[in-house]
């Protein structure tokens, strides 16, 4: 039996120290071989696979197997980060030889990382999932292997075993709870030296955002405290050397990370510039480390028991930031490590920094948002490029396959030209998706065609620079969406010294989407285009500036938008988001190619509450086509989008279903049904896809405009969230069918089979609806007050009956809508 338990962690510890401390190849894989063999009851193996490809040596060494499941070891010849090709092309030589599954142990040349990788079965491809050892730190590694062990010995199917133990979800559980604790002791220190609650938590967000881009940058060796150092904590080695030199009057928050933030991360200078009291730090710009207002107020300082529970205290405690693994690298739905990466950075903010739940707003699961990037590229890809076959498209960005595909680069021409917006961004969980999808298509068309020949980190540049807007109110909001873009793109650079980061003010804006209108009511005049073409020029040269440079340009550009704005509006102070003026180069090509999002569930009660009765009145103003008195939040949002897409534009949101029936969703529904096709519906009802709320949520694609011949509507209705959930198009191609070509008529939508749809209009044609039957009076009956205290399970119902039989005499049946 395996010899862990969790009272003693330190064995699984020893172990792997033994395997990063190997001298030799031979060394390493006996430190393996024990590692499954002592801790996780593996037998023996021997021998060895040979491997061809350039990427790989010449064999893998076999070390262990159990239950069919075999263990090899690959030693690398390149130092560095172990590149995600290398591991995939290991394990599908090694499945094929050994013909069985494998769990690949690759270390680099130096074996200062190693990653113990397994493959799991998806609908159509196959999920790596990995967990990495780093010199620095394997604390979380260490943890799963405890889980892993005890799960084998209470006799758990191993493989069932491994699907637990590279499940990252208690580890993002595990961060969530310790931030959100740190992040709140943060906010008592600083007490009343920011006395506005607000500022004071933008402030905390500004700081513990800085934080983590350094935690997760100093991995890639650029921030050394002294030259020659090679250590990879730089933060926790910055806070140990200044407690070893504390004074009485120092802070580090003042002496260290204020010089840090901004006069060696923000401050153009030499490559060897060193800094007495931070060391040898890149210059990065993209303004994470621009000083703020409260940033330059002597007064805010933070004291030093806080940074002790963010790098440790030295001893035992490790503190926050060196507790977990930090991974640079976001997972995808085909790549999963265990690790915390900077999409947790994105559901801590949901969750944590803003209480967004209370505003209606869920983090979106990764699956979903995959499955509605490529269901809009494919409609994007169908209209731009006509030669292709719909068949060969869906291969292509489905399935990475562009074989298929008969002209390579007017595809890629399309990828390259596409705009992508999300008018409520939140920490950028869109934007990152499509980021990812993007670059993969780009990537394989290179990899079988030859196209794009590009390093991954120009790719994303470029597609940061071209492709992607994000619009959040929410300063938390965007503040994270940048930050999760920066550190995206800073993981492919390659070399010593990383570029500054690109400048994203004028890609990710920060107000009401809603509210502003579209409409240009001022002159279109040869000054006037002039002037927006000199914006536009302004706008994309400054992603890319710093220094001096940068702010000139801010300057010209900022006061170019108040001129353009006034003559755009005739003089006019446009409130929120003025779409028009800032992403004019978008709208002068007819608008955006496909927006996504997932807007803000907030009930038209809650928007009087939180924005008043003035607010509410000019939304339905603003909005004659959808807005009503009743109209919850979120079908603004449909409205605007149609509004942002250039006709043949792909509309794709996860909200509500509700709008589909409720009287407030009558506008929407006839809209939607005069000026668009709508491509697919998949409803999840009551399923729990949100973890922490039931939101009767569903996906709604559609393509804006009327195309004859149109394809017939997809509608699916999934009875659970298991296999094949979570890869949606599995769940759309196993249950989903297509709506008679009457479904959506108008404002009444029939969203059925065609046999069900027979039978109800049969139904109606021999009956009297039962609101004609009761002339409108029908209610809604009895209210609880308090569900919860009234509704009871079967289980609590026998339960008080068994106490006290006279219960069954006050106990009556339930039933709601749904049952019918």
């Amino acid at each position: 039996m395996p010899i862990v338990n969790r009272q003693n962690r330190r064995a699984f510890k020893g172990m792997i120290e033994d395997i990063l401390n190997a001298r030799s190849a031979g060394e390493a894989q006996t430190a393996v071989r024990e590692l499954f063999m002592a801790g996780l009851d593996f037998a023996r193996a021997d021998g060895s696979v040979s491997l061809h490809h350039e990427r790989l040596p010449a064999s893998a060494s076999l070390v262990a197997r159990r239950d069919g499941i075999h263990v090899a070891v690959v030693d690398l010849s390149e130092r560095g980060y172990i590149r995600i090709e290398a591991i995939r092309d290991a394990v599908k030589q090694l499945e094929n030889s050994l013909a069985g599954e494998v769990v690949l142990v690759m270390a680099n040349a130096d074996r200062s990382e190693w990653q113990i990788v397994t493959q799991k079965e998806t609908a159509n491809r196959r999920m790596l999932r990995r967990m990495v050892i780093r010199r620095e730190g394997f604390r979380t590694v260490v943890e799963q292997l405890d889980e892993l062990a005890l799960a084998i010995d209470a006799g758990a199917d191993l493989r069932d075993a491994l699907d637990k133990a590279y499940n990252v979800e208690p580890v993002r559980k595990r961060f969530f709870t310790q931030y959100a604790a740190v992040f709140d002791a943060t906010m008592d220190a600083l007490g009343t030296k920011i006395s506005d609650k607000e500022t004071r938590k933008l402030f905390c967000q500004r700081l513990f955002n800085r934080l983590l881009f350094v935690r997760f940058l100093e991995k890639r060796g650029w921030l050394r405290l002294r030259p020659g150092d090679e250590r990879t904590d730089y933060l926790r080695t910055l806070w140990r050397a200044y407690t070893a030199e504390r004074h009485d009057n120092d802070n580090f928050y003042r002496d260290r990370l204020c010089p840090l933030f901004f006069d060696g991360l923000n401050t153009d200078h030499p490559v060897e510039y060193i800094h007495p009291q931070v060391g040898i730090v890149p210059y990065l710009n993209g303004g994470l480390f621009d000083p703020e207002e409260d940033d330059r107020n002597a007064n805010v300082v933070i004291p030093d028991g806080v940074f002790a529970a963010i790098c440790g205290d030295g001893g035992a405690h490790e503190g926050l930031l060196y507790q977990f693994n930090f991974t640079v690298t976001e997972a995808t739905p085909l790549d999963v490590e265990v690790a915390v990466d900077p999409e947790m950075l994105g559901k801590v903010f949901e969750e944590l920094v803003t209480g967004r739940h209370e505003s209606g707003s869920y983090y979106t699961p990764k699956p979903i948002v995959a499955f509605m990037g490529r269901e809009a590229l494919k409609g994007y890809l169908r209209a731009r490029a006509p030669h292709e076959s719909p068949q060969a498209i869906a291969r292509f960005v489905d399935e990475h396959k562009p074989e298929g595909l008969a002209h390579g680069e007017a595809v890629l021409d399309a990828l390259k030209r596409v705009r992508i917006c999300d008018p409520a961004c939140g920490s950028g969980a869109y934007l990152l998706g499509m980021l990812h999808e993007l670059l993969d298509l780009r990537q394989c068309l290179f990899n079988t065609r030859g196209l794009d020949p590009l390093a991954d980190y120009d790719r994303k540049l470029a597609i940061i620079q071209n492709n992607l807007y994000g619009v959040d109110i929410d300063p938390f909001a965007t503040g994270v969406a940048r930050l999760r873009l920066w550190l995206s793109l800073i993981v492919d650079f390659t070399g010593e010294t990383p570029p500054p980061l690109p400048n994203l003010d004028y890609k990710i804006g920060t107000s009401d989407s809603l509210i502003a209108p579209l409409n240009v009511v001022g002159t279109q005049s040869i000054f006037l285009q002039q002037e927006v073409a000199e914006l536009y020029d302004l706008k994309a040269a400054y992603i890319s500036e710093h220094g001096s440079e940068k702010r000139a340009k801010k300057q010209r550009i900022d006061a170019l938008r108040a001129k353009i704005g006034a003559e755009m509006h005739g003089g006019a102070r446009v409130p929120g988001f003025d779409w028009r003026m800032e992403f004019e180069e978008v709208f002068r090509d007819g608008g955006f190619d496909i927006v996504l999002a997932n807007p803000p569930y907030i009930r038209q009660e809650v928007v009087l509450q939180q924005f008043g009765k003035e607010y509410k009145e000019n939304l339905v103003k603003a909005y004659p086509a959808v807005g009503s008195g009743t109209a919850d939040f979120y079908i603004y949002f449909y409205a605007r989008a149609l509004q942002l897409l250039r006709p043949g534009g792909m509309l794709a949101f996860i909200s509500p279903n509700k709008w589909f029936r409720a009287a407030y969703g009558k506008k929407l529904r006839a809209h939607i049904a005069e000026t668009c096709d709508v491509g697919s519906i998949t409803d999840f009802r009551d399923l729990p896809v949100f973890e922490s709320a039931t939101t009767y949520a569903m996906i709604f694609v559609a393509r804006k405009g009327k195309q004859a011949g149109a394809a017939r509507t997809t509608h699916t209705e999934p009875p659970d969230l298991r296999e094949p959930y979570p890869d949606v198009r599995a769940v759309v191609t196993h249950y989903g069918s297509e709506l008679p070509p009457d479904a959506l008529n108008g404002a009444n939508w029939t969203l059925t089979d065609a046999e069900t749809a027979t039978r109800l209009r049969t139904m109606a044609a021999a009956g009297i609806p039962l609101g004609e039957y009761v002339h409108g009076r029908i209610y809604y009956g009895i209210k609880t007050g308090f569900n919860d205290a009234f509704y009871l399970k079967g289980v609590e119902k026998d339960a008080l009956i068994a106490q006290d039989p006279r219960s069954a005499d006050l106990i009556k049946p339930l039933a709601v809508g749904k049952d019918i």
